[in-house]
């Protein structure tokens, strides 16, 4: 299976020095104003206008998860900026389905762009929603439909913020939930992200949902972090159906993400979470969907004829680039966008200097 940037880790071990990944960004942004400068961005906007930029969000900040995760979570007024900038510049906005109709027939507009929007956390609904009406843009929801049911955190993001969160220098293991008893040290990434790893395995393995909480409820308490204040604040919770129903009745796409944000490589299984997502939100909106999203960027050429047979019509993932006329429409690339992303690389990105970078390196292939 091949995998794309999804959700980023959370506790990464980065063997370069942070002066190292510092310097190499400075220069890249240095490099990529120098080359805006001599032009060179207004030449790429013209050569890659045909280029179909599919744009992917995934969650909106409503208290801190841009620190948290800056790959996975945008700030509102980062947002609001990158889509003053496609109105301001001209770029044709479109729908899913529009879009992919002029793929077809090779006539999509010259720097079309479609914005997709993964999971359907609650801050989509809060934060992400009323900037795009404000713009009257359309969009995309890939919605995973487990945790919209249960309405509780999503259990590994909750982990996974626990342990950022934290002030604590040490765990006890004794009566937590879990196999394992006495003190363990959290002073190194490492070592959050050992007992991070056994946390999450068993949550999955040998606990329900009511004991995925119960675990949660304690380990926050043992971490001094306000888990209830998480569940208030919705930040790392999916958005209710009725919140759905009401952004699809508003004009907002809303499209399939699996049950449980998982698609293995088994037929079976595939085909129950494409089937377990529809029980949920066809009845809900009243439409057939046939647009899909792997989750975490996870796919594998074996998986489209399961996707021809469920009538999927196309699949997004999280590999970067533009789109074509002749680009497989169970493998569209996407432009990630997120608090990492710097306004001059996004610029790249979306006026096609990046994906002309791109061609270069592959070899001039732009298809």
């Amino acid at each position: 299976m091949k995998r794309s940037v999804g959700y980023a880790r959370m506790l990464p071990v980065n063997k370069a020095q942070p002066w190292v990944v510092m310097a190499y960004l400075c220069l890249k942004r240095i490099f990529l104003h120098f080359c805006k400068m001599l032009g060179l961005f207004h030449l790429s906007d013209l050569l890659m206008r045909r280029g179909v930029r599919i744009l992917c969000y995934h969650g909106f900040t409503i208290a801190d998860e841009s620190a948290f995760s800056r790959r996975t979570f945008i700030d509102p007024d980062t947002f609001e900026k990158r889509m003053a900038f496609l109105k301001k510049k001209g770029f044709r906005v479109l729908g899913l389905d529009e879009t992919l109709d002029l793929l077809d027939r090779d006539a999509a507009p010259p720097r079309s762009v479609v914005i997709t929007i993964d999971d359907g956390f609650h801050s989509v609904y809060a934060k992400a929603y009323p900037i795009l009406k404000r713009h009257g843009f359309p969009a995309t929801i890939y919605v995973t439909t487990y945790y919209a049911l249960k309405q509780n955190p999503v259990f590994k993001l909750t982990a996974q913020y626990l342990f950022w969160k934290t002030a604590m220098a040490e765990l006890d293991l004794t009566g937590l939930g879990m196999p394992g008893t006495g003190v363990i040290s959290l002073r190194t990434a490492e070592e959050k992200a050992d007992i991070l790893e056994e946390i999450l395995r068993h949550g999955n393995d040998a606990c329900d949902e009511a004991g995925r909480v119960a675990l949660i409820r304690n380990l926050a308490k043992r971490l001094g972090v306000d888990y209830e204040g998480i569940r208030e604040n919705r930040i790392l919770t999916i958005m209710t159906l009725e919140q759905i129903k009401e952004l699809s009745a508003a004009g907002i796409d809303i499209e399939l993400h699996t049950h449980r944000h998982h698609f293995p490589l088994d037929h079976e299984r595939a085909i129950a979470e494409i089937r377990e997502n529809r029980a949920v939100l066809e009845p809900l909106l009243g439409k057939t969907l046939v647009h899909f999203c792997y989750p975490s960027g996870i796919w594998a050429k074996e998986q489209w004829p399961w996707l021809l047979e469920t009538g999927m019509r196309s699949a997004v993932t999280c590999d970067l680039g533009l789109n074509f006329g002749k680009t497989q429409r169970y493998g569209l690339k996407r432009i990630g966008d997120d608090e990492g992303l710097s306004q001059i690389e996004f610029e790249a990105e979306v006026r096609g200097f990046a994906e002309v970078l791109r061609a270069i390196k592959r070899g001039f292939r732009f298809s």
